[in-house]
């Protein structure tokens, strides 16, 4: 990642290939990392990759302890407030761009602008050992 892309995120900023192309596409090499390194302490009850939800800007990467699955049912009603969850303006030409993790039951939700700076391998290693902390911390 970093020869792919953080040094020209580093020099280019938005204008580089990680802010420009889309996440998708990564989500299958971000989705291994992040559930190898979570099995790899939950060896029990394994965590499953669940199909991903996305709209403009955004996308909602589920993974589940077990069997279990999302309900997508009037997920296009949440549009609005999750954009504005994930990105807020300030003046001054400031913008907070957000990431949330959800925990419900047994389930955990990523949600995350689009872009592919979020979803890089190195970014699920991140994900992955501050999940497993939030985990921890629960009691989980």
């Amino acid at each position: 990642d970093i020869v792919d892309y953080y040094r020209d995120l580093i020099r280019l900023g938005e204008k580089s290939a990680a802010m420009k192309e889309p996440g998708v596409p990564a989500l299958p090499a971000f989705n291994n990392i992040f559930a190898a390194r979570i099995n790899g302490v939950y060896k029990k009850n394994k965590l499953r990759v669940l199909e991903a939800h996305t709209w403009p800007g955004v996308i909602c990467q589920p993974y589940v302890f077990g069997k279990g699955k999302v309900d997508w049912s009037g997920a296009d009603d949440l549009r609005g407030k999750l954009d504005a969850l994930l990105r807020e303006r300030r003046g001054g030409g400031l913008n907070v761009t957000r990431i949330a993790r959800v925990y419900d039951g047994a389930c955990i939700y990523l949600l995350k602008p689009d872009r592919l700076r979020y979803w890089l391998r190195s970014i699920a290693l991140r994900d992955a050992d501050e999940t497993l902390a939030d985990l921890a911390e629960q009691g989980f």
